[in-house]
C-alpha cells in the first residue's frame, strides 16, 4: 500500500497469499482510499477460490487469473485490457463467470461436465461458454482441463504419486472418456 501511495500506479498484479496482509485485505484497502480506488487490479493466484472468495473479488478485481492456467500471451492480453480499462463483461455476467470458476475449483475432482457447471450458475451451456471465453479467453471446459493439469502437477511435484495416480485423483483423462462435453 505504501508503494501505491507514493508512486503513480496504473495497474496492480495481486497475489492473494502474502505474508502480512493477504490480497483480499490489500484489495479492500485499495478500494477504501480515494487515490487507489480506481486502479485496475488483476488477481493472480494458485489458491482454490470458493464462491465466497469470488464474491469478495467481485468488489474490485478487474480479472481473476489462476497462476499456471493461462499462457504468458493470454495473461498479457488481460493486462493490456485492464490498462486500457476495457471491461470484458458487465458486472453481472462477470460475477456468473467467477461463480463458475469457483465451482470448478471446488469440484474439479468430481466428474464434471459443461451442463453441470451451467446448471449451477443458471446459464445455458452456450451462453456460459461465450461469457467465459469473453472474460477469461478460454472455454469452461478448457479451464477445467487446465485446472486439473495444474492440480495433478502439484501432486506429482509432491513426489508421492505416479502420473496415473495423480491423473486419477484429479479426475483427469486426456481423452475425457466418459464425460459429456
Amino acid at each position: 500500500m505504501e508503494i501505491i501511495r507514493q508512486e503513480r500506479t496504473d495497474l496492480v498484479l495481486l497475489d492473494l497469499m502474502m505474508p502480512e496482509l493477504d490480497g483480499f485485505g490489500v484489495l479492500e484497502a485499495m478500494r477504501q482510499e480515494e487515490m487507489s480506488c480506481n486502479i485496475p487490479v488483476i488477481v493472480l493466484t494458485r489458491r482454490v477460490l470458493t464462491e465466497e472468495d469470488m464474491v469478495r473479488l467481485n468488489r474490485g478485481a478487474a480479472s481473476v487469473l489462476g497462476k499456471g492456467l493461462l499462457s504468458v500471451q493470454e495473461t498479457l492480453e488481460h493486462i493490456e485490457a485492464a490498462l486500457a480499462r476495457q471491461r470484458r463483461l458487465g458486472g453481472w455476467a462477470q460475477q456468473i463467470v467467477r461463480k463458475a470458476m469457483a465451482y470448478i475449483h471446488e469440484h474439479y475432482v468430481e466428474p464434471l461436465s459443461l451442463d453441470y457447471i451451467a446448471a449451477h450458475v443458471g446459464f445455458s451451456e452456450q451462453h456460459l461458454s461465450r461469457c467465459f471465453r469473453k472474460e477469461i479467453g478460454i472455454t469452461p471446459v478448457n479451464y477445467l482441463r487446465r485446472y486439473r493439469i495444474r492440480q495433478a502437477r502439484a501432486l506429482l511435484e509432491a513426489g508421492d504419486r505416479s502420473i496415473t495416480e495423480a491423473a486419477s485423483e484429479v479426475d483427469f483423462s486426456p481423452a475425457c472418456s466418459g464425460l459429456k462435453w
